[in-house]
This record gives structure tokens, C-alpha cells and sequence, in this order.
């Protein structure tokens, strides 16, 4: 299967480097990341600290090819649609939030939109090179219809390669979890520049906790049925992936502009759009934008 990875980010390379053992991948990049395109090989830390390179095939345009996967941040898509539909290929999305999928289900053939759903931890140390930093769920599924073919290879060579992946027939319902879960997490750690094991802190835990009742409540509103407990998995992560800066912190960080209207700012659209309560989103919005200005 010919997969093109677009984005030498955590996401992007973490995938790009589990992918390549089963499928030809070819990683595209922006012109800027003349080092890559010259090494021809991406790079990545394990949990023990072991890094490993891979060779892989760099480019810096789109072609067709059988699947395109989007690992670059949600604010990103809006410049890419355009070439999306030019090429008519089927997509898989890993975007944190409700935007992407949101935008996409407008502008691209539903039918052709599938997602990747994970709340395993990872981090950019530069692109191309990504650390796997802590363990985590993994849902694959397409947007409407059947899963087909194209999920089931992923789906396989993901498991085959160390990240335990599930395919699901209602990945909605897990975008939407992790949308909660990423809602509560990001913006508490990154106004408070923590790591993901600090915030199970009594102060901080708390904060958590009151974004993550909000939200929930906001996706059972509208329909939504959440497949696993969103506070259950809060916890899990922040065991999980205790060493692990969320990726809001590592945009704050590295001064990058952030996804916090992605995540919560969508969540505040839809809460207003259904005359909800959306106050401590709202907050967290303001608080991260104080913090990026």
C-alpha cells in the first residue's frame, strides 16, 4: 500500500516509521526541512531511551498515492483542502480536537475521511526525529460507512509494529472522547507549564476534573455516545504518560501557535450553539491566548 505521511512531526514520524515496515511511506515535507530531505531518514526514541533510525522516502509535493494521512496541527488544514480534493485520495486524519473533523465533513467527500484516534504519548524533539514517551489507546475507523481495506492494513501494521491498534465502526464517538480528554489536560498543564503526572495534584486534578464534567456533558447533549469513561481515561494517561508535556505545552514552548481553538475553542462553539454552559472552556481559551500573546 502506498501511504504518504504528511507532517515530520511526533505524530507524523511515530507513524511514518510503524507504517514503513508493511507499506511504502513517503514522508512530505515543507522545502525549509532541507536536512531531512537530504538524510533521507527519520529518527525515534523509545521508551528506554533507545533511538532508532529509518530510511524513508522524502518529498516535498503531493501525488496521488492510496492514502493520505494528515499529521500536520488542525490550524494547518485549511491550507490543505484544496490540494486534498485535487487529488481525490482517501485521508486519514490524526488532528487533535473537533475542527478537522468538523471542516473536512463540509469540504470532502465523507466517504473518503477516515481518523486516527490515540492517547498514547509522544513529542517532537525535531522534525523528523519523535520520542514515544508513554503508552496509550488507539482507535482507527472510517467516518461513514464500513471500515474497508485501507483500515484494516493500518489497523494491522500498527499492531504488528508495537502500538496496540483498534478499529471501530463509531470512531465519531472516540474523536469526541479524546476531544474531551485533550480539553481537560492540555490547557490545565500548559497555564500551569506542568508535565501530564504533575497535574494529578491536588489543585490541578481539580481543575481537570471541571473541564472534563463540562465537556462531557456538552457531548452527551448532542448525542454523543462516549465509548469509554473520559475521567477514567484522564486518569490512566496521566499515569501513563506522567513524564510526557502535552502537545500544547510543547507549542507554547517551542512558541508555536497552539491548538486551544480547536479543542476548547470548538467546544465553547458548540456549547453556544445549544444555549450550554461552557464557562470553564471559555476560560481555559482565555488563559492559554493570555499566555500565546
Amino acid at each position: 500500500m502506498n501511504i504518504t505521511i504528511i507532517g515530520p512531526g511526533a505524530i507524523g514520524v511515530s507513524l511514518a516509521y510503524s507504517l514503513a515496515n508493511n507499506n511504502t511511506v513517503s514522508l512530505l515535507v515543507k522545502q525549509e526541512h532541507y536536512n531531512l530531505i537530504e538524510k533521507g531518514k527519520i529518527s525515534i526514541k523509545e521508551l528506554s531511551g533507545k533511538i532508532i533510525d529509518k530510511e524513508i522516502t522524502i518529498i516535498t509535493e503531493l501525488s496521488k498515492t492510496d492514502l493520505v494521512i494528515l499529521a500536520v496541527k488542525s490550524y494547518n488544514i485549511k491550507n490543505l483542502v484544496n490540494e486534498l480534493i485535487r487529488i481525490d485520495t482517501p485521508i486519514l486524519c490524526c488532528q487533535n480536537g473537533l475542527q478537522t473533523l468538523n471542516r473536512l465533513k463540509k469540504e470532502i467527500n465523507p466517504n473518503n475521511i477516515s481518523y486516527l484516534v490515540t492517547g498514547a504519548g509522544s513529542s517532537k524533539i525535531e522534525a523528523g526525529i519523535s520520542h514515544r514517551n508513554g503508552e496509550g489507546f488507539t482507535f482507527i475507523g472510517q467516518i461513514e460507512g464500513h471500515n474497508g481495506l485501507n483500515i484494516k492494513n493500518i489497523s494491522d501494521s500498527l499492531n504488528a509494529n508495537g502500538i496496540k491498534c483498534g478499529s471501530v465502526e463509531n470512531i465519531q464517538d472516540y474523536i469526541w472522547l479524546k476531544a474531551v480528554i485533550n480539553s481537560a489536560i492540555n490547557p490545565i498543564a500548559t497555564i500551569n507549564k506542568v508535565t501530564n503526572g504533575d497535574l494529578r495534584k491536588k489543585k490541578l486534578i481539580r481543575a481537570v476534573e471541571e473541564i472534563c464534567a463540562e465537556s462531557t456533558a456538552i457531548a452527551h447533549h448532542v448525542g454523543i455516545n462516549l465509548p469509554l469513561d473520559p475521567w477514567k481515561e484522564i486518569v490512566t494517561i496521566l499515569d501513563k504518560t506522567a513524564s510526557n508535556k502535552c502537545s500544547m505545552l510543547q507549542d507554547v514552548e517551542n512558541k508555536q501557535e497552539t491548538e486551544i481553538e480547536a479543542i476548547n475553542g470548538e467546544f465553547v462553539r458548540i456549547a453556544s450553539d445549544n444555549n450550554l454552559d461552557a464557562t470553564h472552556n471559555s476560560l481555559a481559551v482565555s488563559k492559554v491566548k493570555q499566555i500565546t500573546n
